[in-house]
């Protein structure tokens, strides 16, 4: 630990990687009370935790084939019936009708999958691609269930289900929406200030739907003739500088995912990962400043607060730690054992792996993709 000023928490100030296993190894068990509320989304829980485990190298060695065969089992168990996963079993009825696909949780379900190694050949990839396609509004946005009324700036249809979509679609392919709508919903919602918003109409922007949006970009569209080559974002050499500037300027010593909003650990990798996108040989960022930030808000018993002295939660601790696998320099990464992110799926870059040479096994053994005309 550090020393402490008079009236200021104690701050770690070394990796505690065997705290942080244990961490994770405990919510994959039990969850506070206060964390009832959020059983809709279990699986994205069990997302953090496990992916948590897998960036630290750990969940080969701290768990049993018979547990991990047990989750993929759960997972399973959350596969709609017509086409996608829900978020939890507290969503499934036994009516098909009231129990479908959530787009965010179709996303986690995906990656906790491959996490696991769970082969994929239960996957129904023709009513995934049928799923995804439906959650696609005539504006170009997404909406996290099919069948929603697309009203037009619905709330729920922003960057993080564009970003869900255009995730899900680079891993399966063959998913018949609209690339193009999906791209010019998402050049609509940037702001004056460089960064992007959650959906047009929307005049602020903020870290994380600016990461969603630059990663769905670089997902769902090419880049055409006057962007920018030295990344795999389409925008304009003038845009990639605007926007490269309004997320620079967010590092205080972490991120702050807004102007005139405190540090927190889950902006150091939303900033942190649009920046990587937009520069990924070397991104022009003070590392060691965010890597003490994030050192500093780990809590002693494992886990990371969003900010020094707050509370653990598996949501800030596992995004804590791909900051960390981003930021930190490469020996001291080596020495925690922290294994690589891919920054567009954020995964660890060998689970991202293993997950497309299973899609493409899959999608050899698989109907085909899903024909336009199923989609009315």
């Amino acid at each position: 630990m550090t020393d402490a000023q008079p009236g200021q928490a104690l701050r770690q100030a070394t990796f505690k990687r065997n705290a942080h296993v244990n961490y994770f190894l405990r919510c994959l068990r039990m969850l506070p009370e206060s964390a009832e509320g959020h059983d809709s989304n279990r699986i994205t829980i069990a997302y953090f935790c496990l992916a948590g485990l897998d960036l630290l190298g750990a969940l080969e060695d701290k768990t049993t084939d018979v547990q991990r065969r047990g989750w993929a089992d759960w997972v399973w168990s959350l596969q709609a019936p017509q086409g996608g996963f829900r978020g939890s079993t507290y969503m499934t009825t036994a009516n098909a009708e009231t129990s479908p696909g959530h787009l965010p949780s179709t996303y986690t379900a995906l990656l906790v999958l491959a996490i696991l190694r769970a082969p994929l050949d239960r996957l129904d990839v023709t009513g995934l691609q049928r799923f995804v396609a439906s959650c696609q509004a005539p504006d170009g946005s997404f909406s996290p269930l099919a069948g929603m009324v697309h009203d037009t700036g619905a709330f729920q249809n922003d960057a993080r289900m564009s970003y869900c979509a255009a995730a899900i679609s680079d891993m399966v392919r063959d998913v018949p929406v609209d690339g193009d709508r999906a791209v010019a919903f998402i050049h609509r919602a940037r702001t004056w200030e460089g960064g992007y918003a959650s959906r047009p109409g929307i005049i602020e922007a903020q870290g994380g739907t600016t990461y969603c949006s630059l990663a769905a970009l670089s997902l769902f569209a090419l880049p055409s003739p006057g962007t920018s080559s030295s990344s795999s974002v389409p925008l304009t050499p003038v845009e990639r500088a605007d926007t490269l500037r309004w997320l620079t300027q967010r590092q205080i010593g972490g991120f702050q995912g807004r102007p005139g909003k405190l540090e927190d650990v889950c902006y150091s990798f939303w900033c942190g990962g649009a920046i990587s996108l937009l520069e990924p040989a070397a991104p022009p960022i003070d590392a060691a400043a965010n890597t003490a930030f994030l050192l500093g808000s780990q809590h002693p018993v494992g886990g990371f607060g969003k900010a020094p002295a707050d509370f653990p939660d598996p949501f800030h601790s596992y995004l804590a730690l791909a900051a960390l696998a981003l930021a930190a320099d490469p020996k001291a990464r080596a020495a925690w054992e922290l294994g690589e992110v891919d920054v567009r799926w954020n995964l660890r870059r060998e689970t991202s792996g293993w997950l497309e040479s299973e899609l493409r096994r899959t999608r050899g053994q698989a109907r085909g993709p899903c024909p336009p005309s199923a989609l009315s």
